[in-house]
């Protein structure tokens, strides 16, 4: 019982810090109703709703409508990589070596040709710092490979309360991507424990599941295009969760699995982005 209670805890401190995600105006722009074109370089238009759907919720929101401009900068990460292979098989056969010795072998497509990585960082020096280590200790050579997610400016018209909520998903699941590679560096430290990180990812379980329960609450279906794609994500972030959690009983296999699933996130909001500039 005293374990249940301490779990609901966790999970209700986990959704208030998202509610001030969610509702924090200052920190928030979204949008609702997504059905335009990109206008020249890659500006996104969307055109405003001639009837914005009221909410069904009884909290209720701001329904003032209006436009904004946003941006979503980029980011370069920097991969530890262990090869370039022309074709998949080959890529997820050196990536299955690294598996098997407790790293993640994390696969990629970049255009015709496979990456294979082993680790991801925020910064260029730690990254390096990496791979001499690996250089020293275990004569594994490896590269360093600039992985950049491009920037994108959109043009959105809705009304307030929802453009919230979305622009939340959109901030939601580019910081998820930087905390589990953060908190993968954090485990190898010593910094925190594989405890420390179950109760984590039971925080952001958290926000992803009140950020998916409000966005369904405020809009009606058929949902707007990008609606539709971040609540595809949430709704994969539980396989993503299932195969963390499971993880957690080991620190070298919640380290390895946190580091793929933290490149796996980081690819989707590459190919997200890139899908986004190209319509």
């Amino acid at each position: 019982m005293r374990r249940m209670e301490r779990r609901m805890y966790r999970i209700k401190r986990g959704q208030a810090f998202a509610r001030r995600i969610l509702l924090g105006a200052a920190a928030i722009v979204a949008l609702t109703g997504l059905i335009g074109r990109l206008r020249g370089g890659n500006m996104l238009s969307a055109q405003l709703l001639s009837e914005p759907t009221a909410t069904p919720i009884a909290s209720g929101f701001d329904e003032t409508v209006e436009t904004r401009e946003i941006t979503l900068p980029a980011e370069v990460w920097y991969a530890i990589q262990t090869g370039v292979f022309s074709t998949r098989e080959a890529a997820e056969e050196k990536a299955g070596v690294y598996a098997d010795r407790g790293a993640p072998g994390y696969v990629t497509q970049d255009g015709d040709k496979w990456r294979v990585f082993i680790a991801c960082y925020g910064d260029k020096t730690d990254a390096n710092n990496v791979r001499t280590r690996l250089g020293d200790a275990q004569q594994v050579e490896t590269y360093l490979f600039e992985w950049a997610c491009p920037q994108v400016r959109l043009r959105l018209s809705g009304m307030v309360g929802q453009m919230d909520v979305v622009e939340a998903g959109l901030l939601l699941r580019q910081q998820m991507a930087r905390q589990l590679r953060e908190d993968a560096s954090r485990l190898d430290s010593g910094a925190i424990t594989a405890g420390d990180e179950r109760q984590t990812l039971e925080s952001l379980d958290g926000q992803v599941s009140l950020w998916a329960d409000t966005a369904r609450s405020r809009f009606a279906r058929p949902y707007p295009a990008l609606v539709e794609a971040l609540l595809g994500w949430s709704d994969h972030w539980q396989t993503r969760y299932s195969a963390l959690s499971a993880a957690t009983g080991d620190p070298t296999a919640l380290s390895a699995a946190l580091k793929a699933q933290a490149m796996a996130l980081f690819a989707d909001n590459i190919s997200f982005r890139n899908q986004l500039n190209a319509q």
